[in-house]
């Protein structure tokens, strides 16, 4: 009978506890940016308040 336990020899990586990969705090923090200035965007769009009018 063979013993399923940790064994030293695997890699680091083919440890079913440990993620595959993990998004870097950078790009989390890049994509609410992004969020958050497309959010203002369309508020600011839909409630006329765009420095720029479309009307002559």
């Amino acid at each position: 009978m063979t013993n399923e336990g940790f064994d030293p020899s695997q890699d680091q990586a083919d440890n079913r506890q440990t993620p595959r990969h993990r998004t870097p705090l950078w790009v989390k923090g890049f994509l609410i940016a992004a969020a958050v200035l497309v959010v203002t965007f369309g508020v600011m769009h839909f409630s006329g308040g765009m420095v720029m009018n479309h009307t002559p």
